[in-house]
This record gives structure tokens, C-alpha cells and sequence, in this order.
């Protein structure tokens, strides 16, 4: 159950991060990208199961582009991923995490072994209490001797 909650909290870390009503079509995407840099849209529709039309509207709002607003072209979206012509399919793009989208990542990474290094600190931490009581015990039961 602790996994869970773990899953839980660095998706809600995500979600405050980029956006609370962020749906969780764009967190699985985001995180296959982080998982598979490079992979192309065609791979994306059939490993989330999503159209393409869907994919590439995801896409387009987890990336950064301009749009016209008043006249004058604003920049939009969360700018966590990019595109580019892909290597090895000249007809698909390749979708890959911008510099943002990485540091976010590390951060959900760090957060998750955080978790798990605070708790091994807290064992350390209990396991020195308890031997320094014990040698406290010690000191005190000599002294009592001499």
C-alpha cells in the first residue's frame, strides 16, 4: 500500500506543478516519453491506446506553441515536451522531453527515493538512540560500581 500512496503523491507533485485539472491522459503520456525518449507518435497512439488526433492535441499541450491571442501570438502550453522528424520513420515525429520536462522528472525521481532515503534515515536514526541509551546504560551501571 505504501507503493500506492508513493504512485499517488508524485502524481498529485505533477499535477500541482503543471496544473491541477491536468487529466491523467497527459500524465500517462508524459511519463512514456520520459520512459522512451525519442518514441514516435505512431508508437504513443498504440501503446496509450489513443487516437491520433488525441495524441497529437496531448502532444501539442504538453509542448510549447504560439497562438494567436488579440493580434499578437502568445506563447501556450506546459513546454514539457518537443517534437522533431524522427530518425528512423522520416514520416513520424519523435516526441522527447524539453529541458523543463526533465528537470521535472528528476524532481518526481528525487521525490520517490526521498521517500525511501528518509526512511532508512529514520531507522539509522532510531537504531543510534537506542545504542547510545544502551551505552548510557552501560556508563551508568560502572559508575555505580567503582
Amino acid at each position: 500500500m505504501v507503493e500506492v500512496t508513493r504512485i499517488f503523491n508524485v502524481v498529485e507533485f505533477l499535477r500541482g506543478r503543471i496544473s491541477k485539472s491536468m487529466p491523467i491522459q497527459h500524465v500517462a503520456l508524459f511519463l512514456l516519453v520520459a520512459q522512451k525518449q525519442g518514441i514516435t507518435m505512431p508508437d504513443l497512439c498504440e501503446q496509450l491506446s489513443m487516437p491520433q488526433g488525441s495524441l497529437s492535441r496531448n502532444v501539442k499541450l504538453l509542448s510549447r506553441f504560439l497562438e494567436k491571442s488579440n493580434g499578437r501570438m502568445v506563447a501556450r502550453g506546459y513546454d514539457l515536451l518537443r517534437t522533431e522528424p524522427s530518425t528512423a520513420n522520416p514520416h513520424a515525429l519523435a516526441v522527447f522531453l524539453t529541458p523543463k520536462g526533465e528537470d521535472l522528472v528528476e524532481e518526481m525521481v528525487d521525490m520517490l527515493e526521498g521517500v525511501e532515503i528518509d526512511a532508512a534515515v529514520q531507522q539509522k536514526s532510531a537504531a543510534g538512540s537506542e545504542r547510545i541509551a544502551e551505552k548510557s546504560v552501560n556508563v551508568v551501571g560502572r559508575s555505580q560500581v567503582c
